[in-house]
């Protein structure tokens, strides 16, 4: 496959098309046609998902990488998929709330997207024990 651009030879510079845009640029997170140049690590969780004895995944990086663009990325091809329901829960703003809220919120987020009535904010205990006994798997 020829190259978008001409290699230099001692006599002259790289003639480079200019891009209309920079899809590595830090801003907001991005997904459909502006998501670029991350199919591998797609791939790699989709394989990941395929095997019954793993459950946990952990995607780290340094700041402003592409970690949240290929998180919802991820949950869309997911859904599309139609096997999985991934639900997105940020934990940025939320390491100064009390575990109880943090696990209620992250239920509510759980019960829409599959359908199903909120549960009691009451039934939250500090320790998390109602979350794991009814939704952790």
């Amino acid at each position: 496959m020829p190259l978008p651009y001409s290699l230099p030879t001692t006599s002259q510079s790289a003639i480079i098309p200019p891009m209309s845009y920079n899809p590595y640029i830090a801003g907001n997170p991005t997904t459909g046609p502006q998501f670029v140049g991350r199919d591998d690590i797609l791939r790699q969780v989709e394989r990941f998902l395929q095997n019954s004895h793993e459950n946990a995944l952990v995607l780290y990086g340094q700041r402003r990488i592409g970690k949240t663009s290929i998180l919802l990325q991820l949950e869309q091809a997911l859904e599309a998929n139609q096997q999985y329901t991934p639900v997105y829960f940020d934990l940025q703003d939320r390491a100064g709330k009390p575990l109880p809220e943090v696990l209620y919120e992250l239920a509510q987020r759980i019960a829409h997207k599959v359908n199903q009535p909120p549960p009691n904010r009451e039934q939250f205990d500090p320790a998390g024990r109602y979350f794991q006994e009814t939704l952790a798997l």
